[in-house]
């Protein structure tokens, strides 16, 4: 009996940390789609990678130990990606921009797959880094949650929202 109540128990610990980690994601998603100055864009940009974070831990199942050595290189991954994101965008850009030479345009190409490499070596680092936090399983659905975070996000964001029973949630 005392097996039973502990398995309730925890299934309705488990059901409430899922329906307050989409609450958190459907707030931090409706705040983005608001619109506002580059102090609210901030601020959403945070309420987002917040939401992103619960949604995480919770996929991933971490515990306190693993949550406060797999965060801070999360964060040092996260940084290295959007630095190169931010290097090729501007190199497609400044591409679109102008008529470069023949010289100018193989440059550039050289230079797109260069940071392209520099992202892949990065997430080998990283993945490396995080295999000594997590198991590999910890890390394949990292990965997975990460993308299934994205997809959530982006169809919250495109109106891809529906009313069941008196609440939001996202579409299948």
């Amino acid at each position: 009996m005392k097996l039973i109540y502990s398995t309730i128990w925890k299934l309705t610990k488990m059901k409430t940390n899922i329906l307050t980690h989409i609450f958190l994601l459907g707030f931090a998603i409706m705040s983005v789609a608001q619109p506002g100055g580059k102090e609210r864009k901030e601020e959403r940009n945070e309420r987002v990678e917040a939401a992103k974070i619960s949604f995480i831990t919770t996929r991933l199942n971490l515990n306190t130990s693993q949550a406060q050595q797999f965060w801070p290189l999360y964060n040092e991954y996260e940084f290295g990606k959007k630095k190169i994101r931010k290097q090729l965008r501007q190199l497609k850009i400044d591409n679109l921009l102008t008529d470069g030479t023949e010289d100018q345009l193989k440059t550039d190409i050289k230079k797109m797959f260069s940071l392209r490499q520099e992202e892949l070596d990065l997430e080998k680092s990283a993945s490396e880094k995080f295999l000594k936090v997590l198991s590999a399983r910890q890390v394949v659905d990292f990965y997975r949650s990460e993308k299934e975070f994205m997809k959530m996000l982006l169809k919250r964001l495109k109106g891809g929202r529906k009313e069941e029973n008196g609440n939001e949630e996202l579409k299948d």
